[in-house]
Order: C-alpha cells, then structure tokens, then sequence
C-alpha cells in the first residue's frame, strides 16, 4: 500500500478547503480506507472539525516544520475510525520567517510524509489561504491538488491567479501542479422566480468558464448540517449523510477513490 496525497488549495481563504477535506476525509473513512489529515492552517480549523481540544495537543505541525519531529509522533488518533490527525496549533504563524531560512524548505513536509506513505491510503493536506510556505510544501507533497472556491463573481479571477502560483512553483521546484478537480463550495442555485425573470445562475456560469481548466468540477450545496457536524467534531459523514451536502461530498469522495488510477506519482 502506497498513499495517495492530496492538498486542498487555494490562495483565498474561506473557499471550503477545511470543509472539504474533512468531509472526503470521513467517506473514505467510512469505506474502510487508512486516512491521515494534515492540518497545515494556524487557524487549526481541521484540527477543531476533527474534535481535538487544541489545549491538549503536546506536539503539531509546528514542531514537524521547524523541530523536525515525525509525523508519527504528533499524529493523533480521533473519535472517527480510520482517521489519524496531524494537529495544527496558532504556532504555525511564526513558521513561514523560520523557514524562510532553511534548506530545501519546499520540500519538509515531502520528505516528513515518505515513510508514512505504506501505513495509509490517503494523505489528505488542508493548507492555509495565502501563497506562502506552507501551500508550496502541500502541493509539492501531493499528488493531486483539489481545488476549492466559492460561487462568487471573482472565483474565475481567482483560478487565474491560482494558476500563476501553480506555475510559480513549478519553477522553483520543479514539480508539476497538475489540478484535476475543482469543488464550488456553499452553493446556492438560481430561484424559478429569478430565471423566470431573465437571471443567470452563477454556479453554471462558473462551471462554464472552466471548461477545459478542471477534468472534473463539483458543486456542494449550502447546507447548514455541514455547519452543526463540525460543531460536534466529526464529519458530514458521521453526522448527516444524507443531507444535500452529504450527498455532494460522498459523490466527491468516490471521485477521489479513483484517483490512484489518475494521479501519477512523482
């Protein structure tokens, strides 16, 4: 066994990558796969929607990425089957300057997670909004990158913007990004009223401006059961199921399962 891993990215924040990798997190869980969760956000939202009290965490990524502690030895169990966390504490802010000043730091969470590879089946990555440090190590450490966003009027300005960063890091490292899902996140469609009265929905028009971008693009519904799961720390999978947004994110989750026939490894 070999993992597949995975970054949710964006350089925007509050686009759905926590909520997203949580919640395929919990479907391939339930479908019996070894998961890991790294939580590479200060914000420690992953952490918190896993339900792990932040106050009791000893080590986290901060010590992994400045420290060089193993994953192993911050990586928690938690209370959903099957899936293992690498803990994220507000520390994590003072790290980019730190590594700013180390070799090869695009490559630390790469060579960290290679050893951990044949104990699990998905390596899930949820990293931080903002085109610093901790997202180049994400995607240098996958090997597919999903892409989240919001159905606003300036998503298809972000993808853009995105792909500049991807190519940037390219560059520097040498690595192809090669995203081939994107998730439109909290999705509201257009009401009859409002097509009756001539208004374009702005998921379709969204969905049309990246054809050719993205092999695969989702829409997740705004579903106020994905708000309340993570209050009580588990996934919509755990919770909800069968609410809009668990729908949506179980027919993510076995797109995700097919990515090991898709995903070419580096």
């Amino acid at each position: 066994m070999v993992s597949i891993n995975i970054a949710f990215a964006h350089h925007k924040g509050g686009t759905g990558k926590t909520t997203s990798c949580i919640n395929i997190s919990g479907y391939l869980a339930l479908w019996g796969k070894k998961v890991l969760v790294i939580d590479l956000d200060p914000q420690a939202n992953a952490t918190s929607a896993l339900g792990i009290d932040k106050n009791s965490i000893v080590e986290s990524m901060y010590d992994v990425m400045v420290r060089d502690v193993k994953i192993e030895d911050a990586a928690l169990e938690t209370e959903i089957e099957n899936i293992h966390l690498a803990p994220a504490t507000f520390d994590l802010v003072g790290v980019e300057s730190h590594l700013y000043r180390t070799n090869n730091r695009i490559f630390i969470l790469k060579r960290s997670i290679e050893g951990l590879r044949k104990y699990y089946d998905f390596i899930l990555i949820d990293t931080p909004p903002g085109p610093g440090l901790f997202i180049i190590n994400g995607v240098v450490a996958s090997d597919c990158t999903i892409v989240t966003l919001d159905p606003g009027v300036f998503a298809l300005e972000g993808i853009e913007t995105l792909s500049t960063i991807f190519d940037d890091i390219n560059e520097i490292s040498g690595v192809k990004i090669n995203p081939q899902l994107a998730i439109l996140t909290r999705c509201n469609h257009t009401s009859l009223f409002s097509k009756m009265a001539g208004k374009k929905d702005p998921v379709k028009e969204i969905r049309k401006g990246m054809d050719g971008v993205f092999n695969s693009v989702y829409a997740v519904p705004y579903c106020v059961e994905v708000y309340e799961a993570q209050l009580k720390g588990v996934p919509i999978s755990h919770y909800k199921p069968k609410c809009k947004a668990g729908v949506a994110y179980k027919k993510i989750a076995e797109e995700v399962m097919r990515q090991d026939a898709r995903c070419k490894r580096r």
